[in-house]
């Protein structure tokens, strides 16, 4: 299949807020160190990602003074894996990716100085789609980014084919989705190419 051969500047790509842990927490029950271990995850996660995007001693100073619950709010998404579980201990591999807007709005009102990336006016990558289905491909390829957590701009629908852009931040966890979605894509000079 013959792409166009869009021409970019310079790669596009960018790296999200997203960190992982291995945790092992022992408990009187399996439950709470489970929840030990997520809590203690959140927290060495929140801190390794945002020390680069943040002054170290007031995060650490922030984190101390905030409770569990309302860090929770702070990860978009999370997943588990390597999981074992006995009757008093939990161990796991976690990955967590945070929400850029909560964190830098709470960095922000505690003034903590940072610069988390504000991913609206971030690094965009274009993309050029081919949906040979027309509008069922189209909401195909829109799921997906609805899942990876951003919305795709449009900005030319000509017949099957569509010029867009999203937040580069997205990226490799919208390629990712696109495979598992049966879509193939290659990149052209920074351009994200996208077809079945």
């Amino acid at each position: 299949m013959a792409l166009l051969g869009f021409v970019a500047p310079h790669d596009l790509s960018a790296v999200g807020l997203t960190g992982s842990v291995v945790v092992n927490q022992a408990s009187d029950t399996a439950a709470n160190a489970k929840i030990n271990a997520m809590n203690t995850a959140r927290r060495q996660i929140l801190y390794n990602v945002l020390s680069q995007y943040s002054e170290s001693e007031s995060l650490a100073d922030l984190l101390g003074s905030t409770s569990d619950d309302d860090l929770v709010n702070f990860i978009s998404s999370s997943s588990v894996s390597d999981e074992h579980i006995s009757s008093d201990s939990y161990s796991a591999n976690i990955m967590m990716t945070i929400d850029n807007d909560v964190v830098r709005n709470w960095l922000t009102i505690n003034n903590v100085q940072n610069w988390v990336p504000n991913l609206e006016f971030g690094e965009r990558t274009e993309m050029y789609i081919v949906v040979p289905n027309g509008i069922s491909d189209w909401a195909d390829i829109k799921r997906v980014a609805r899942e990876s957590n951003f919305d795709i701009e449009t900005v030319i629908i000509s017949g099957n084919q569509i010029y867009a852009k999203m937040p580069s931040v997205y990226r490799s966890r919208f390629t990712a989705g696109l495979r598992g979605a049966g879509w193939r894509f290659a990149d052209n000079g920074g351009i994200l190419q996208v077809w079945r």
